[in-house]
């Protein structure tokens, strides 16, 4: 009786256990982007969730979410929200250590097309170099700024951008960076004057090759173990980039018969001697005398291939390599020919399930076929619990019920959790181009068009950052650090104003402000008319610690008029004002009757506590302007009172009314300021403001 008591108490302390166990594991949903195609390499459309079997491990899994994107459906805009994982992210790769002078030229010409007629708005494009002796050199980081990634594919040896993240183009359109003008970009294409970094390049390439003629077996053995490597450590980069990456390898190759020993179609070339010679001295035993490296293949060589199809596997990339010698003639009689073949490219595109394009003059048209094969993305998902974190899952699709000659998809993930790296290591590009939240620093986003001319207008933006999540950070030397970045992404992607600052404050003047409130900074960007996204990173230096915000605003053209309301900041006093480089001090852009109003960027109402607002309308005078305010909470409730003018103004083609707004008997909780612009001979402009109500 006593054991049995015994066995039964250390029964429910295991089923205790066991549910305490339970309760801390954390399931995450994990999403597999997969393309399909048919014998004729055409995308497989019109599949469902019941087409698609998962596997983990081995193990089937349930479906539980699932999302088709057709990027050949056109018309959203670049920098309308995605999901990241459907993402098609292209990385063009030029081989500068394995590519003639000409084929490099086509390669370029080729590439800028593809970016040009090929790719959508909403695809990510990156540019980069890779070369025997550095390895490889990010040029463009994954962006859909197309004027980034032309200037970077016109010289790929010498690009040098002026963006610390490498997502916009090295010059602004109204800063104005003095760094490449477009007479020399133009120039550069065309292989003019300007062209001589052109010629530079090809130079170097000729240099190179002409080394490597010179150099032993051995050592050029060693040289492809280190290019394998470059491509190695570049997928391993690329890990923390959501969805499927595909590097897109331009090059004529390496001689495959370094790492794997020589082809039997040796036999019939110009080496048929050495092997016959070797083959006596084999027979005879002499081992000793015979390059196995050469004949058998370099173990140490096949080791780094595998280690770098691991790499790509794991990262979720694909390499895909596009001759671009083009057509390869195979040349047995002449003396002095050689193995005119491309196996290398195979021996790198294969094992991490990319494809081979080649023996084609036509590079454009093997653009085409690699991204026609990519035209539809399915997007499956699963629940996954994080036993242990870190550890990698193999998975497996298949498709049923459907044609598919080849499936594409992600190999595997890595189990989420807090001591996994792909959880810390998201960079800063990625954050911005693909709205990615980060919540370790609380910040909030204001921005404004106000009146400019035809060709372009002042948009300030105000970013309230957290104060108490900037002080988590340990000061260096009795000042807090933080580093703004601030990109503004018109509809086609391309960045036409950025703003980079440093900030420093100093604990012994603002550190009271900053634990109470926080700092709140004031840029300026120059925009022209169009719809833009503003995106604003705040990240302290040396810690993977980010705030991220996006908020959209439209730049009026000509004859036209924009709204902007915001509620006026009772106590700016309490925060650390820190102005940006492109804020003219003398010249504060929120003035009406004298008075400077600071803008809250995330308003919150007390209960029975008026507020001010104001309304900034562009291409607009007072006179001429009726408008109707409302303060509603989401059940449709309104406050008793309705907002009512006190005070205003007017500058250059802008209309400026200040209004009390007192939220009267509205319960706690969201609303939102709904105003109704009226103007004479005009449709009426519609805005909305949303606030919280505090008790």
């Amino acid at each position: 009786m006593k054991r049995a008591c015994i066995a039964a108490l250390l029964l429910l302390v295991a089923a205790t256990a066991a549910a305490q166990v339970r309760e801390n594991i954390t399931v995450s949903l994990v999403e597999v982007p997969v393309t399909i195609v048919d014998g004729s390499g055409n995308p497989v459309r019109g599949l469902t969730a019941a087409n698609f079997e998962l596997f983990d491990r081995g193990k089937k899994q349930q479906i539980t979410a699932f999302d088709t994107i057709d990027f050949a459906v056109r018309g959203a805009a670049a920098t309308a929200p995605m999901n990241p994982a459907a993402r098609r992210s292209f990385m063009l790769l030029f081989d500068l250590g394995y590519s003639s002078p000409s084929s490099l030229q086509r390669a370029q010409e080729a590439a800028r097309r593809f970016v040009k007629q090929s790719v959508q708005p909403r695809d990510l494009v990156g540019v980069g170099t890779i070369d025997i002796d550095r390895g490889f050199r990010l040029l463009a980081a994954f962006t859909t700024d197309r004027e980034l990634v032309d200037a970077a594919i016109a010289s790929p040896a010498d690009f040098h951008g002026a963006d610390p993240l490498q997502i916009a183009n090295q010059r602004s359109s109204f800063n104005q960076d003095p760094l490449v003008s477009e007479e020399l970009l133009k120039k550069s294409r065309e292989g003019g004057a300007g062209g001589g970094h052109r010629v530079k390049v090809y130079a170097e390439v000729r240099d190179t090759a002409n080394m490597m003629k010179r150099e032993s077996a051995s050592g050029l053995r060693k040289r492809v173990e280190k290019q394998i490597d470059a491509l190695g450590d570049l997928a391993r980069t690329l890990a923390t980039v959501p969805g499927r990456k595909q590097i897109i390898y331009l090059s004529e190759g390496f001689d495959a018969s370094l790492l794997q020993g020589r082809s039997a179609h040796a036999e019939l070339t110009t080496e048929k001697q050495s092997v016959r010679d070797e083959n006596e001295l084999l027979m005879k035993g002499e081992v000793y005398n015979v390059d196995t490296e050469g004949r058998f293949g370099n173990t140490g060589g096949l080791t780094t291939l595998d280690r770098m199809a691991g790499y790509f596997r794991s990262s979720d990339v694909v390499l895909h390599a596009i001759d671009i010698k083009g057509v390869r003639v195979q040349n047995t009689v002449t003396e002095g020919a050689s193995d005119n073949s491309n196996a290398g490219l195979f021996t790198l595109a294969l094992p991490t399930g990319g494809l081979v394009f080649e023996n084609s003059n036509n590079l454009e048209e093997n653009f085409a076929r690699m991204l026609r094969r990519q035209e539809v993305v399915y997007v499956v998902g699963f629940q996954a619990a994080a036993v242990k974190p870190g550890t990698f899952h193999e998975l497996k699709v298949k498709v049923v019920g459907a044609s598919a000659a080849h499936v594409s998809y992600r190999a595997g993930y890595f189990e989420s959790g807090a001591d996994t790296v792909a959880d810390k290591l998201l960079t800063d590009a990625e954050i911005i181009v693909n709205d990615v939240p980060q919540r370790d620093i609380r910040l909030d986003a204001f921005t404004a068009a106000l009146a400019g001319d035809a060709t372009h207008s002042e948009v300030p933006i105000v970013l309230e950052i957290n104060g108490e999540d900037l002080l988590r950070t340990p000061p260096s030397d009795g000042n807090v650090m933080a580093e703004v970045y601030v990109y503004a992404f018109d509809r086609d992607g391309v960045v036409r104003d950025r703003l980079f600052e440093k900030m420093r404050l100093d604990l012994a003047k603002a550190g009271d402000r900053l634990r109470n409130t926080g700092a709140k900074y004031l840029g300026m960007l120059t925009l022209p008319p169009g719809e833009y996204a503003i995106k604003s990173l705040v990240r302290v230096p040396g810690s993977e610690r980010r705030g991220f915000v996006r908020v959209n605003v439209r730049v009026p053209g000509a004859g036209e008029i924009a709204a902007t309301p915001f509620f006026v900041d009772q106590q700016p006093r309490q925060w650390v004002i820190v102005r940006g480089t492109t804020v003219d001090p003398q010249r504060f852009p929120f003035q009406v009757g004298g008075e400077s109003l600071m803008p809250s960027a995330a308003p919150r109402l007390r209960k029975g506590e008026a507020r001010r607002f104001a309304l900034f309308v562009a291409g607009a005078a007072v006179g001429e302007l009726k408008v109707d305010a409302t303060l509603v909470r989401e059940n449709g409730s309104s406050a008793t009172e309705a907002p009512h003018v006190i005070a205003e103004g007017e500058s250059a083609g802008l209309a400026k009314l200040v209004f009390n707004c007192d939220p009267g008997g509205l319960d706690p909780g969201p609303a939102a300021l709904r105003i109704v612009v009226h103007r004479n001979g005009t449709n009426d402009l519609k805005t909305t403001l949303p606030l919280v109500v505090l008790q």
